[in-house]
């Protein structure tokens, strides 16, 4: 059960978004709206009756493009009965749909005026994010032959506009439309209203706009049967511990939410979550696309293009761009296409381009697909040689970062917020920063890229050449990041002085998934990462509670990631401390339960005790959200210890159940061109491979 009252229902499809009250209604705060590729095009609609506003019964979303509002009218007294049912079904994608529903439950007629307001301020989502307004001129008309209300929006060239178009005997009057109502006695009225928004003089139609009822959108509607097709492409998921059966029938659902089709893109692509992140990134869409290799490798083989045909052409300072390198994160909003912003792509991430390289090898490993290696080994060296020539800076060995652009990010790794790298007292480490996870990232990726030169590409001598540096790269790496103190840990990064960035974070988790950290070491690692200094009893926090910089309610600075606790699981698994890994991975499927059995973004990272035996939520935090959703599958390969084999095409199966799991089975699972099924318990378990 979710621990707190909705405080807005969220629907996704793509490009579009839309976030509202539970009664519906969209008020300018914050980042309420219906939005399409980072822009608002509708930032008020609030619906009254007889003048009032309503008073709510339930609202939720019945899946992610589709939400139901249900309200009454207000009483003065608890006595009262509720002669009226109001109910707003809505639907988004590409534009929005709206269906409205007066139920009359009294053995008399009704004569009600209905009443909804509407405005647009096409606000680009990084503006309101940073709390300015859109720098453009709004204007407003009224078609009254179409039943029109428009919204105009010029800026330097850039044109857009919002179409709202009602259904019946609507009467409009400036930015508002009123419904005179008549209702027989025990019957209904019904009517709706389709919200287009323009782009650049392109009408954007959603679907079957003149349907209704909604139930005829929605099951005839692209959204509905590209979520069926991949609901029934993808394995399923039978359970004893019903917690991780929602979490994983949920994070399905939120992947799919994600996936978005773009022009500038090749293949259909994943943002990285609402409402901050509805945009393709590069980090991200790598790591969910790790996550979910086993379920769907045919996403990773669209990201790996994806990010082939956006990757570094130039040196480019604005954007942070250079030649190999793989971008972090692409707008449409107008403070990019201004100039104000440099992500038209943004190239401000340090880490992306070895974690392409792993994935590559990770979609070849699930598929033995040769003709995709083969199809992107020119992309694959021009990575490697970004990290050599261009992710070096100084020649050490290690890649470091330091921004380029004036309307850069500060911090190139997965922890970007500006005081995400800090020494335990308190000081933010200066740059060029050699960020401790990147390194493992790099060992990683040249092992990996070293297996498709020797495999797929007959080149011997790169592989070599690889696995020497990536040796030399350990020994130094085991020597120059570690630091005594405290029980031994790894520095969170190396600040342009090569001085140790000593706060003890869950970074030094991430490096046993990558398998840079010398064995001797790695049961040092383990006992900082479980003890309570990081470990908050829901999971890894980002940072221990003993450092200066540490707040549980920081973005990077202690709060609890799912995405970075499946890695760190996935790494302690690796290292044979597979209890470890259970710990992480069942609390945070018990976390997901306090959240509509899904994982957001982030939550706060306080430490579970006493009655406090549930989830501290973070503001502002992403859901759904990509690498999130992946986090359940993840935790899943852990638990079963799956791994592909793709020189004898079958699957490699090592299981260890926690204690709450007591027997799983998951069906349909794809394997090159095969089809396997896992069903096991605490006792045996069975491989098969289906006809």
């Amino acid at each position: 059960m979710p621990y707190q009252t909705r405080s807005e229902i969220r629907i996704v499809d793509g490009e579009s978004f839309l976030i509202s009250d539970p009664l519906g209604n969209i008020s300018p705060m914050g980042v309420n709206g219906f939005f399409y590729r980072d822009t608002r095009f509708l930032s008020e609609c609030d619906l009254r009756l007889n003048g009032n506003k309503l008073t709510l019964l339930s609202a939720n979303e019945v899946n992610h493009f589709l939400a139901c509002h249900y309200s009454t009218t207000p009483c003065k007294s608890i006595f009262e009965s509720h002669p009226v049912t109001v109910i707003r079904n809505r639907v988004v994608g590409n534009g929005v749909v709206e269906e409205i529903i007066l139920q009359n439950y009294v053995p008399k007629p009704l004569n009600l005026t209905l009443d909804i307001s509407f405005d647009a301020d096409f606000s680009d989502v990084m503006q309101i994010r940073s709390g300015i307004k859109a720098k453009g001129q709004t204007y407003f008309k009224i078609n009254q032959d179409k039943k029109q209300i428009i919204f105009e929006y010029q800026v330097d060239g850039i044109s857009r506009k919002s179409i709202i178009e009602f259904k019946g005997d609507a009467i409009i009057k400036d930015k508002s439309v009123t419904y005179k109502i008549n209702i027989p006695p025990k019957g209904e009225w019904m009517t709706h209203y389709v919200v287009f928004p323009v782009w650049d003089d392109k009408v954007i139609s959603p679907e079957k706009d003149n349907k209704c009822p909604i139930c005829d959108l929605y099951y005839e509607s692209f959204a509905y049967k590209t979520l069926k097709d991949w609901l029934d492409s993808t394995p399923k998921l039978s359970c004893n511990f019903y917690p991780f059966y929602k979490l994983y029938e949920q994070s399905l659902n939120d992947f799919e939410a994600l996936m978005i089709y773009l022009d500038i893109e090749k293949n259909p692509g994943t943002a990285a979550g609402m409402p901050w992140y509805q945009t393709p990134f590069g980090r991200d869409s790598i790591i969910s696309a790790y996550q979910y290799s086993f379920i769907s490798p045919e996403k990773g083989i669209n990201v790996l293009r994806n990010q082939a045909f956006l990757q570094g052409k130039e040196y480019n300072d604005f954007k942070d761009e250079e030649p190999g390198k793989i971008m972090h994160e692409l707008r449409f909003g107008e403070e990019t296409l201004l100039g104000n912003l440099p992500h038209s792509p943004y190239y401000g991430a340090a880490d992306a381009t070895s974690l392409y390289l792993i994935l590559l090898h990770e979609i070849y490993s699930w598929t033995g697909n040769k003709g995709l290696v083969n199809e992107l080994k020119e992309s694959a060296l021009k990575a490697l040689n970004w990290i050599n020539q261009y992710g070096d800076m100084d020649g050490d060995g290690y890649v470091e970062y330091k921004r380029r652009s004036p309307k850069g990010l500060n911090n190139h790794c997965w922890k970007d917020s500006d005081i995400s790298i800090i020494f335990s007292d308190g000081t933010l480490a200066e740059p060029p920063i050699a960020a401790v996870e990147i390194q493992g990232y790099v060992y990683d990726a040249k092992l990996k890229l070293a297996i498709l030169a020797e495999e797929v590409w007959n080149d011997l001598d790169l592989g070599s050449k690889l696995r020497n540096e990536t040796k030399d790269l350990k020994e130094r790496f085991n020597k120059d990041f570690w630091i005594e103190d405290k029980g031994g840990y790894f520095a969170l990064a190396l600040d342009k002085n090569k001085r140790k960035v000593d706060s003890m974070t869950s970074n030094i988790g991430q490096l046993l998934w990558s398998g840079i950290v010398d064995n001797k070491k790695a049961e040092i690692i383990v006992k900082q990462l479980m003890s309570d200094r990081l470990f908050s009893g829901w999971g890894v926090r980002t940072m221990s509670d003993q450092d200066q910089g540490y707040n549980p309610i920081e973005y990077h600075n202690g709060s609890i990631w799912p995405h970075d606790n499946s890695l760190i699981a996935a790494g302690l698994a690796r290292y044979g401390f597979r209890d470890e890994a259970n710990r992480i991975i069942i609390n945070l499927i018990k976390a997901s339960s306090y959240f509509d059995n899904r994982l957001p973004e982030l939550f706060a990272g306080y430490k579970r005790k006493g009655i406090v035996d549930f989830p501290i939520i973070y503001p502002h935090s992403a859901f759904p959200q990509a690498w999130a959703s992946g986090s359940c599958m993840l935790f899943l390969r852990t638990i079963l210890g799956l791994k592909p084999d793709h020189k004898n095409r079958t699957l490699l199966l090592n299981p260890h159940l926690p204690p709450e799991i007591e027997s799983i089975k998951l069906e349909n699972i794809r394997l090159f061109d095969k089809r396997f099924t896992i069903d096991l318990n605490k006792n045996s378990y069975n491989l098969i491979e289906n006809s």
